[in-house]
């Protein structure tokens, strides 16, 4: 099994976003509280606290693809990871940042929540012995050895989808990081240290930011260093 996924020490090994939830920002917490309060009518200046919170605890990653999240949120929705009702519309243990998952695409080339709409997954990113089961193929397709979540993989959250962009994006970032390692070693053997330096700087947020598609490069570098007897 490819057992290592999002290490958390920050980061905690990489292939899907584990996500951590942090505090509550307080401008949400007090307008939860009021009595008829609902997502819909939320004031401006609470969900932009609230996103921002958001976007901070998953590292201006989208929950689901890992594409990068822009820090102004313009293209950022807030996800309810469980379709909402009034018992969960306001519950920040439900509430993700997302991408815009190709809005104003086909729906066959739609993504993400926006894919997935009222669905049920079975995959959580906050759970992390569900995101221990991801893996990844070198042509750029996320996996999961779970059958139920390779479902949610494709079917629900259509992150594999082959004319889209999120395969392309994946194998882009692969391809760019194994030319990197070919030019400095060559056909040599790349050292241990080389490869841990690596793991280090993808699996930890810079600038309070994980890299875009850190995922697959972890995973390939945690290949490579199973060759290596690490």
């Amino acid at each position: 099994m490819h057992r290592l996924l999002w290490i958390w020490k920050e980061f905690d090994g990489g292939r899907m976003l584990y996500i951590k939830k942090g505090k509550i920002p307080h401008e949400f917490k007090v307008y939860a509280a009021l009595p008829g309060s609902h997502f819909d009518d939320m004031p401006t200046a609470v969900k932009n606290s609230l996103r921002a919170a958001l976007l901070e605890e998953q590292g201006f990653l989208c929950a689901y693809c890992m594409s990068g999240l822009d820090e102004a949120g313009t293209k950022v929705k807030i996800e309810h990871y469980e379709a909402r009702n009034d018992d969960n519309e306001l519950d920040y243990q439900n509430l993700l940042a997302v991408c815009n998952g190709g809005e104003g695409r086909a729906e066959k080339h739609q993504t993400c929540d926006t894919h997935k709409g009222d669905k049920v997954l079975h995959l959580s990113p906050l759970r992390r012995e569900m995101i221990d089961t991801i893996y990844y193929t070198r042509n750029g397709r996320i996996c999961s050895t779970i059958p139920d979540y390779q479902t949610d993989l494709d079917v629900i959250l259509n992150l594999n989808d082959e004319d889209g962009y999120l395969v392309n994006n994946r194998r882009n970032t692969l391809q760019a990081f194994q030319k990197q390692v070919y030019k400095r070693y060559g056909k040599q053997a790349v050292s241990l240290e080389y490869l841990q330096r690596y793991r280090h700087m993808y699996e930890k947020k810079r600038e309070g930011k994980y890299r875009p598609y850190a995922g697959i490069i972890l995973w390939y570098i945690d290949q490579r260093l199973r060759r290596i007897g690490c």
